[in-house]
């Protein structure tokens, strides 16, 4: 995230304006309880799957990394710090659908696959999207229970570009 908001930063004329909606977690809440956490590790037992079925090759996932920043407020406000060049004009949550006594696997997985099917797709090739994205959503049918209580939010930000 460090070097994302430093060539960003690079990009904007001295009080520009840039607006981010990031996914992320209530300050306190251990990474292993938020979606972030179970949507990678997830995905992570698709593609061990498909290394099983041999679909894909364990020196490919092996060395697949997927780099995700998903930051509580307090962290980012650090980040935001650190850099220098950019402060902080709002940050709050997102207001979020507060039941979840329904949830739409479907959607889950096609949210999944947006957000990931670029690297994915840079790494093992557009052959295996359909079959890894079909044994996600069943994933989280099979794991519903887990997903329920899992904490998330999105991030609103805006930062400015502080002048030099």
């Amino acid at each position: 995230m460090e070097c994302f908001l430093h060539a960003r930063a690079q990009e904007l004329v001295d009080g520009g304006l840039m607006v981010l909606i990031i996914p992320g977690y209530p300050h306190g809440t251990p990474l292993s309880d938020t979606v972030a956490y179970l949507t990678l590790q997830l995905i992570e037992a698709c593609l061990i799957d498909m290394v099983t079925k041999r679909m894909v090759s364990e020196e490919k996932l092996d060395s697949f990394n997927i780099p995700m920043f998903s930051p509580s407020p307090q962290e980012l406000e650090a980040v935001v710090e650190r850099n220098g060049c950019l402060s902080i004009e709002t940050l709050k949550p997102l207001p979020r659908q507060t039941d979840n006594t329904v949830l739409n696997t479907k959607l889950f997985a096609s949210h999944g696959r947006a957000a990931f099917e670029g690297i994915i797709k840079q790494h093992f090739g557009e052959e295996i999207l359909d079959e890894l994205f079909d044994l996600y959503r069943k994933k989280l049918e099979e794991e519903l229970s887990i997903v329920k209580p899992r904490k998330a939010t999105s991030l609103l930000v805006v930062l400015k570009r502080k002048a030099n």
